[in-house]
């Protein structure tokens, strides 16, 4: 214990009374804010990440550090982040996409050229499917920076998840131009060319390059896996789906087993897989279908008795998870389901044909 003190005192003398002051102070959205408006965006991202320690169940702190990733150009962290709002905040306070976009307002209405408030508001948008609405502030963004390499690239992935092809196409090729080697930019056009305006093969090569480029994201593997099941090859993109479900489960949960020609609902929550039994002869179909009225994307995955993916679903009936395939041999395998990234809750409706 004297050891302890003596190494206090020490620390003491070498910081300063300032440091320590500093220190001691406690991190917060308005200090986190002001590191924004003055450039500083690592030290944001920093500064809201203690709040998000601190709070982790309120929204200002993950929706500052989003902003700051933005600015930084990691829009897949910015989105990793968003996801955690949906996991961790909705279900405490459902209102927050509400606090999200008054606060952005108010923002704009002060100060309608911040490009940090723009920034951050389109991205709410966008975010939550309001292509429109995020379009319009993207044009206000683009108005007063029009080299914007975020504002170029999320106004044509917008403008293409709207329908509208042409322009779409050449703002998100120009925001590519404007960083080419950044992985985030990649996996933004391959998620346009795979649920805005389809292109399984332009869609592929883009989230390859992400993927090199260190983005091993479920939605970077989400790409990928529709990508291959558009070429036909379901065992390839069953890799991806697997992938996708190792980076999201957190927890898995056991059902009952599911004969053929029945149906079960399974509970999932924020990082939780339901494992289902399939008990099947060798030959026999497994033809799996899942929907749910809570949330309208799912994924599944069919496990070997030796843990082998051997073939899964994601967007096969709209957004929901359906395969079919003939069982290797006479065994048990598994189904694992959840909800898209694991980040919702709700009941998840599995049949089996």
């Amino acid at each position: 214990m004297a050891w302890r003190h003596v190494v206090c005192a020490a620390a003491l003398l070498v910081v300063g009374p300032t440091d320590l002051a500093h220190a001691q102070q406690p991190c917060t959205a308005e200090k986190g804010q002001s590191e924004i408006d003055q450039g500083r965006y690592k030290s944001a991202v920093k500064e809201f990440s203690c709040v998000i320690e601190a709070q982790p169940a309120e929204v200002e702190g993950y929706r500052g550090r989003a902003e700051a990733q933005l600015l930084l150009g990691l829009y897949s962290d910015a989105m990793r982040d968003y996801g955690r709002v949906t996991a961790r905040v909705v279900p405490v306070h459902p209102d927050a996409a509400s606090t999200v976009l008054a606060g952005y307002a108010a923002r704009l209405a002060a100060d309608p050229g911040s490009i940090p408030a723009l920034t951050g508001a389109s991205f709410a948008r966008w975010w939550l499917f309001d292509y429109a609405g995020a379009t319009h502030l993207l044009n206000d963004l683009l108005a007063v920076r029009p080299d914007d390499g975020y504002g170029n690239l999320f106004r044509g992935s917008s403008r293409l998840l709207r329908g509208a092809t042409n322009a779409g196409v050449k703002d998100l090729e120009y925001g590519i131009t404007l960083a080419p080697g950044s992985p985030d930019v990649h996996w933004i056009a391959g998620d346009a060319y795979t649920y805005g305006l389809p292109d399984p093969q332009r869609a592929f090569a883009e989230a390859t390059i992400a993927l090199n480029g260190g983005l091993d994201t479920p939605r970077v593997h989400a790409i990928l896996a529709s990508s291959y099941v558009a070429f036909g090859d379901r065992a390839a993109a069953t890799v991806h789906i697997k992938r996708h479900f190792d980076l999201v489960t957190t927890e898995v949960a056991s059902a009952a087993p599911l004969l053929a020609g029945d149906s079960q609902a399974v509970a999932i929550g924020p990082g939780r897989v339901v494992e289902i039994p399939i008990p099947a002869a060798a030959g026999e179909t497994i033809a799996i279908a899942t929907s749910s009225h809570d949330y309208f994307d799912t994924v599944a995955v069919l496990l070997a008795p030796d843990g082998t993916a051997v073939s899964g679903g994601d967007d096969d009936k709209g957004y929901f998870a359906a395969f079919e395939w003939p069982a290797a041999a006479t065994a048990t395998y598994r189904l694992r389901v959840t909800f898209f990234e694991a980040l919702n809750s709700g009941l998840l409706l599995v049949s089996r044909r």
